[in-house]
């Protein structure tokens, strides 16, 4: 029992001070729509400033976390600098010089700027490559949208950070792949939804129950997640938050009153309906665009999916290989002793979950 009682310990300890380091939503989201008329290249490129203030080493919010649109306006040689270094256009084999057709303007926490290239001669526009934010953030992605003489939707990232134009891999299997892949990249990253899901399954020990408590978790974000994306309904990041973060201590504390969860599915509906509405911010700040909207949405959430079912079977594997040990085996003790385990992990999570509650409301 000393074992256990010093395993709470640190891994307490361990969370709650992680709690003031941890973020939901780390990724650094940005994106442009092209239009291609002969040889010229028109772009809206849209950012979010406090990744703009990050790579800068700005503060671009005044004492009430409001824009501070003299700031922005006063440092915009180094703002433009820094768009023109990191979204290139390439006429054949050479970068095309950028010229602002406007000034800024910001959409919320959003600045939006109207820019243009031109390819002299006979050239054409062959490349554009993106790097936005990438030296702070890896993670970092990027939209495309292109109109006009040619029509597809990209997402760069690191890997790939180029569209070239007329090249068949701009595709609808394309769009839908990256999709995939940024919905279990969001999960992997997406450090409440893992607590919240974490809390959910660890009082299970087969597959198919909790596949069904993930799978009703998915088909209610999907619901709210469509209804936010597409402006039909909407709720604030600042009331969301918070409430994924009670979410979190919600389950982690009901796993100390129940033992089964075979019909906690109603629970992760209700819960999921709320997590929608924070998977909606970050497919907002991708700047989604109309042309194959649909197919990036369910795309997402089928990635989304994936990630979870992914924790899933390693909690399960964990479990069975945990039953192995014979400190942990299936005599009345060992059971005990894991059901201790699942106790020790529901209470770290909820105390994670409060953790998170107090900075987003307080902080």
């Amino acid at each position: 029992m000393h074992r256990l009682r010093d395993l709470r310990c640190w891994l307490v300890l361990f969370l709650v001070f992680s709690c003031g380091f941890s973020a939901a939503h780390q990724t650094k989201l940005s994106s442009s729509l092209l239009t291609l008329e002969d040889g010229v290249v028109s772009a809206e490129i849209e950012l979010n400033v406090l990744d703009l203030g990050a790579a800068l080493e700005q503060d671009f919010l005044n004492s009430e976390s409001k824009l501070d649109v003299k700031t922005i306006e006063n440092l915009s040689e180094e703002i433009f600098a820094y768009i023109a270094t990191n979204n290139q256009l390439f006429c054949a084999a050479d970068a095309a010089d950028l010229m602002p057709t406007g000034q800024f303007r910001f959409d919320e926490e959003h600045l939006i700027l109207d820019v243009r290239w031109v390819c002299d001669g006979d050239t054409s526009p062959s490349r554009y490559n993106v790097t936005l934010f990438q030296e702070i953030d890896t993670t970092s992605r990027h939209v495309v949208s292109v109109e006009g003489d040619h029509e597809f939707v990209k997402l760069l990232s690191a890997e790939d950070q180029s569209v070239f134009f007329g090249d068949e891999s701009n595709s609808l299997w394309d769009l839908v792949k990256k999709f995939v892949i940024s919905g279990i990249e969001h999960i992997a990253i997406g450090f409440d939804h893992i607590a919240f899901l974490i809390a959910v399954i660890v009082l299970g020990r087969s597959f198919w129950p909790l596949f069904k408590v993930v799978t009703a978790f998915t088909i209610a974000h999907s619901i709210t997640l469509t209804l936010a994306v597409l402006n039909v309904f909407a709720i604030p990041p600042e009331i969301v938050e918070p409430l994924i973060a009670l979410s979190i201590v919600y389950v982690a504390v009901e796993n100390f009153f129940v033992r089964d969860i075979a019909r906690r599915y109603w629970v992760t509906f209700i819960f999921g309906l709320i997590h929608g509405f924070g998977f909606a911010s970050v497919l907002r700040d991708f700047g989604l665009p109309q042309e194959g909207l649909i197919w990036a949405l369910a795309s997402f959430n089928v990635g989304v999916e994936i990630g979870q079912l992914l924790i899933v079977l390693v909690a399960v594997i964990f479990w069975r290989l945990i039953t192995l040990l014979p400190f942990f085996s299936d005599t009345e003790l060992g059971v005990r002793r894991r059901g201790n385990i699942s106790l020790v992990v529901s209470a770290s999570v909820g105390i994670l979950g409060l953790g998170w509650f107090v900075e987003r409301v307080f902080m």
